[in-house]
């Protein structure tokens, strides 16, 4: 495939996802909240869109081992740092070196990881190439980027490329969505800390996720950190990006997966639910070990991705309380934590002021609870349980709801899903 061919075919990609209105997206930082009709919120899966997240990979290209060869798009290279598709010479990259210690900063941010050959991003010329790059990006019509490996860049080289994209696409800095990778670990060299990073844009809290894996592998609220105080001592809540895994992490047991069944999708209900950050849904394929790759791929093509039963892919998104929970947080938008209610142990149960409720049962037994809410009385939709409002909650008048949790499962209801607004 010629670098025609994909540009071509991304274009009519991102128009497919964006112009389409779809029910649900894999990054939900993106998905719009559903629009308002007589002062009242009615719920249409249909209303929601998601847009096209970019991950972009701009410190590093091929390792120095890759003697020379050609690209899928046709590009030639080598290892001495000719990239002429790029625009890259051997004057682009930093001198040959490896990582020796990740205190030490510079070795970081100037020597190879994994022997990819490293880009000097202090470079003019290679911050042009970059930004240019982004802008192409962004007129194909994606709405931002997930930028890898950003600690091994410099904060100041990061700031800097990101100003040219927002100068020559005619954008504020603001409008362009970007989180960051940096895997935030104590040990290392303080310049190097996700805190370096929020000058420009979200960063990745991979501690929330190992957290999470924690959490709902023990005790939600019995612990020495409760549920309810997971932000403690990590990013700013506007400024941090979260996750239940990633490509990265499921791979070597660090956060919970598809493969962990009832606590993998009680733990992607309470990164929706609850106030923190800005949630992102991964989806991805089934693996078996480190190096498992998708279904069907080669080493130059991964096939459609195919969501059917026993296809190899999991498709988290499409599952009905994934997509139920997305739903959800777009109601609450952004209404504060409220009537939080545990049992000291794997029952949790909290609000979103008086918009959303929820109710996790991460024990092995079902449990029937009386709860307070701020929702109005009447009758409600268990998003988590379906999309067609076969579960139903009461709300009483002074908001009290009883609820029957299965083990292993949630309860979750909204004012925009009731019988009556899922008929329309």
């Amino acid at each position: 495939m010629t670098m025609g061919a994909i540009a071509r075919r991304i274009t009519r990609v991102i128009t497919a996802v964006v112009c389409v209105a779809v029910s649900v997206g894999v990054s939900v930082a993106t998905l719009h909240v559903p629009t308002r009709e007589g002062g009242g919120e009615r719920f249409n899966p249909a209303r929601y869109r998601s847009d096209v997240i970019a991950d972009t990979v701009i410190n590093h290209t091929t390792g120095v081992d890759k003697t020379q060869g050609t690209g899928t798009a046709g590009s030639p290279y080598d290892n001495k740092g000719y990239f002429p598709e790029a625009g890259y010479t051997p004057s682009d990259f930093h001198a040959p070196c490896s990582i020796w210690t990740y205190r030490d900063a510079e070795s970081v941010w100037n020597c190879q990881v994994s022997g990819l050959q490293d880009l000097d991003t202090s470079s003019p010329h290679v911050r042009d190439v970059l930004s240019d790059y982004f802008v192409k990006l962004l007129d194909y019509g994606v709405a931002g980027f997930r930028v890898d490996a950003v600690k091994h860049m410099p904060p100041e080289d990061v700031l800097a490329i990101k100003k040219l994209v927002a100068k020559k696409s005619g954008r504020s800095m603001n409008d362009i969505w970007w989180t960051q990778e940096v895997i935030g670990d104590n040990a290392e060299a303080a310049e190097i800390q996700p805190r370096n990073y929020l000058k420009t844009g979200q960063v990745n809290e991979f501690q929330y996720a190992y957290r999470l894996k924690s959490l709902f592998s023990n005790s939600l609220a019995g612990g020495s950190l409760s549920i309810k105080d997971i932000p403690q001592n990590i990013t700013d809540s506007g400024k941090a990006s979260v996750f239940v895994t990633n490509w990265d992490t499921e791979r070597n047991n660090m956060t919970l997966t598809y493969k962990d069944g009832d606590a993998y999708r009680l733990a992607n209900a309470f990164m929706l639910a609850y106030p923190y950050g800005a949630p992102n849904v991964f989806s991805g394929y089934e693996f078996h070990d480190t190096d498992s790759g998708a279904s069907g791929a080669t080493a130059t093509s991964v096939p459609d991705i195919d969501c059917s039963k026993d296809s190899g892919w999991s498709c988290t998104e499409r599952w009905p309380d994934v997509h139920g929970m997305v739903g959800w947080h777009n109601v609450a938008g952004d209404a504060p934590l409220s009537d939080w209610q545990d049992d000291g142990d794997n029952m949790i149960a909290f609000g979103r002021g008086g918009r959303a409720f929820i109710a996790i049962n991460n024990s092995v037994r079902t449990r029937t609870v009386t709860y307070h809410t701020a929702l109005p009385a009447g009758k409600y939709c268990d998003v988590y349980a379906s999309a067609d409002c076969s579960g139903s909650v009461h709300v009483r008048f002074d908001g009290d709801a009883t609820l029957t949790v299965p083990a292993g499962s949630a309860v979750a209801f909204h004012i925009a899903a009731t019988p009556y607004t899922v008929r329309q």
